[in-house]
C-alpha cells in the first residue's frame, strides 16, 4: 500500500491541475512524440475537456471521469501506460490520453 501511495504522490493528477493546464495553454506531446498539445477548452457542469493539435484540430470532449478511471487502473497494474491500451479502453483516444498522463508525472515512479 505504502509503494501506491509513494507512485501516486508522484503525478500531478487532479481537475484543477487540466484547468490549470488550460489557464496556462500549457503545451505537451501526444505518446507518439509527434503531435504536440494543449487542452483549450473545459466544459465545468459536464466536467469534460477538449483538446487541440499543433495544426488546430480539435478533439471531441473527453470526460474527466474517464481520465479518472483509465489514471487509477493504470496506478493499480490493471493496464499500462501505452496508447494501444488505452486504444482498447477508449478507441482513438490512447495517444492523447497516454501523452497527457505522461505529461503528468504518471508514468515516473
Amino acid at each position: 500500500m505504502l509503494e501506491i501511495i509513494e507512485i501516486l504522490s508522484s503525478c500531478s493528477f487532479s481537475w484543477e491541475k487540466i484547468k490549470e493546464m488550460k489557464d496556462k495553454e500549457i503545451e505537451f506531446w501526444a505518446a507518439d512524440g509527434l503531435t504536440k498539445l494543449r487542452i483549450f477548452e473545459i466544459d465545468e457542469r459536464e466536467r469534460s475537456f477538449y483538446m487541440v493539435n499543433q495544426l488546430g484540430k480539435r478533439t471531441w470532449p473527453f470526460k474527466y471521469e474517464k481520465l479518472e478511471d483509465l489514471h487509477d487502473k493504470f496506478h493499480s497494474g490493471e493496464m499500462t501506460l501505452l496508447a494501444y491500451e488505452v486504444d482498447k479502453l477508449v478507441p482513438t483516444w490512447g495517444n492523447y490520453i497516454v501523452g497527457l498522463l505522461k505529461y503528468l508525472g504518471c508514468d515516473k515512479g
